[in-house]
């Protein structure tokens, strides 16, 4: 008989038959969502993506507050695990909550916004002035802001060149070479 879920690693072998209508039922259930792709235990950020929800934010808003992609955030949404979670923090929820989680936000961003703009004019003082800024100050700002546009702090360019002829002599040499193999022949009637 077919089973659902992972195949046992030992497959014992009773007998062979014709399959039926009966046996094909259980690969048309409805299998959910795949285990591996849901945690096994929901984590704090698993949590705090929870409460946003449950706030009443939208997914994709929550999951841009709380650090999670989109599509996680989406994946997430679906289980019933986590729809449950969802649950549990809606009944918690206060304005409270919800006030503090927007100025939260917003304050975070503002000093984002702060701090860049503090950086600019400090670069554009020295600019004027032909002061020039200490190596590691200005190391340190183009790092940060490079790995954020997606320019990595590590870059390795590899080029390969193959020559076809070279590559099917070399291969062709290895065939020259006699191949010795040791070993005993068993036979098993």
């Amino acid at each position: 008989m077919l089973t659902r879920g992972k195949l046992p690693t030992k497959i014992d072998i009773l007998g062979v038959r014709e399959l039926t209508r009966d046996d094909l039922a259980c690969l048309r259930a409805d299998r959910g969502t795949t285990q591996r792709s849901i945690p096994q235990r929901f984590r704090d950020p698993h949590h705090a993506l929870a409460r946003l929800i449950a706030a009443g934010l939208k997914v994709n808003e929550a999951a841009a507050r709380s650090g999670f992609s989109a599509s996680r955030a989406y994946l997430l949404h679906t289980a019933p695990a986590f729809q449950d979670l969802v649950e549990t923090y809606r009944k918690d929820v206060n304005n409270a909550f919800i006030a503090s989680q927007d100025d939260f936000f917003a304050l975070a961003t503002a000093n984002m916004l702060k701090a860049e703009r503090q950086i600019a004019e400090r670069l554009d003082k020295a600019d004027e002035e032909g002061e020039l800024l200490p190596t590691k100050d200005l190391i340190a700002i183009s790092r940060d802001a490079a790995d954020r546009f997606g320019y990595g702090k590590k870059s390795t360019n590899l080029n390969v060149n193959i020559d076809f002829a070279a590559s099917r002599e070399i291969a062709i040499r290895s065939l020259d070479r006699p191949q010795v193999i040791d070993g005993t022949v068993e036979r098993r009637i």
